[in-house]
């Protein structure tokens, strides 16, 4: 029996950073998003983001390739939104990268408080300066392309 606790948390952002995922739209988009990373044989322990990006807690398959899951995701999710043009009138398209940090067992909980409390954490701090200070603790050179 093989047996993993490899935990990931993804940020993907809107393109060009725009505010395109509507308050009322996001908690159906991301249920959505959570399935496909269930059919990828991982599991969502919690999603949620802002206008402009969406943080995601994933307990990953040791059998996944995660930039083959993040394309997947980005694809299905724009699957879903063309479906669903009047809630999403202002989208066009997710940015070409995404940032992952591997995380460990022991910081599962305070990750998924973090995540959950987007809304107020980016009324002080913007996206760009979260991602810039999730890089500087990881020791990843930022670069904003």
């Amino acid at each position: 029996m093989s047996l993993s606790a490899l935990y990931f948390h993804l940020v993907i952002r809107t393109k060009n950073g725009k505010m395109t995922i509507p308050e009322v739209a996001k908690g159906d988009l991301y249920a959505y998003m959570a399935g496909i990373i269930s059919k990828r044989d991982c599991r969502a322990l919690v999603i949620n983001g802002t206008p402009n990006h969406i943080h995601f807690l994933i307990h990953v398959s040791p059998s996944t390739c995660f930039s083959d899951l993040v394309h997947d995701l980005k694809l299905g999710a724009t699957h879903y939104i063309k479906t669903h043009r009047e809630q999403f009138s202002e989208f066009d398209g997710w940015g070409r990268e995404y940032a992952v940090f591997s995380c460990s067992a022991a910081d599962r909980s305070r990750i998924i408080g973090y995540i959950r409390n987007q809304e107020s954490h980016h009324r002080t701090v913007s996206a760009e300066d979260e991602l810039r200070s999730f890089c500087d603790k990881a020791l990843i050179d930022y670069y904003q392309t």
